[in-house]
């Protein structure tokens, strides 16, 4: 796996990150759980990257348009509003930005653990279904296709 252009900005991704998912509740900030994930599927998918990219590329340009010489000298308050302001310009890139963090947050093994669940694959082995009854399916059967065929 190569490191693209949102690599080189990690420390500044990661604070995003945080800004997003604070830590709380014994849950430790999104930035430690989920920046892995997040550049992995950005090096995974070069419409990702891009999308990452421009999303941050956002972020530097509104923060340095205040009297800060970037995010992260802003209080945490202050970062979310200017994440906020950057949502509305971009929002199919923070859109993008989220999904992928709280993926890679909510899969992380200490999130799992914190919330009382076992890490692992959710089967054969992982979480345990209950069995319960199939559904007659008879009646859809006996209807036959209902579509024309090519």
């Amino acid at each position: 796996m190569t490191q693209g252009p949102l690599a080189a900005r990690r420390d500044l991704l990661a604070l995003v990150l945080d800004t997003l998912v604070p830590e709380g509740e014994g849950f430790p900030e999104s930035g430690a759980l989920a920046l892995d994930h997040v550049l992995a599927m950005a090096a995974a998918s070069a419409e990702i990257e891009s999308l990452l990219s421009r999303l941050l590329e956002a972020v530097e340009r509104a923060a340095r348009g205040g009297n800060v010489r970037g995010f992260s000298e802003l209080g945490a308050v202050q970062r979310e509003d200017l994440l906020r302001r950057v949502e509305r310009t971009l929002p199919e890139p923070f859109e993008a930005l989220v999904r992928h963090t709280y993926d890679g947050f909510y899969s992380h093994p200490a999130t799992i653990t914190r919330l009382g669940l076992e890490p692992g694959p959710v089967q054969p082995r992982g979480h345990r279904i209950e069995p319960t009854a199939l559904p007659d399916l008879a009646r859809v059967a006996a209807r036959g296709p209902i579509y024309r065929r090519a």
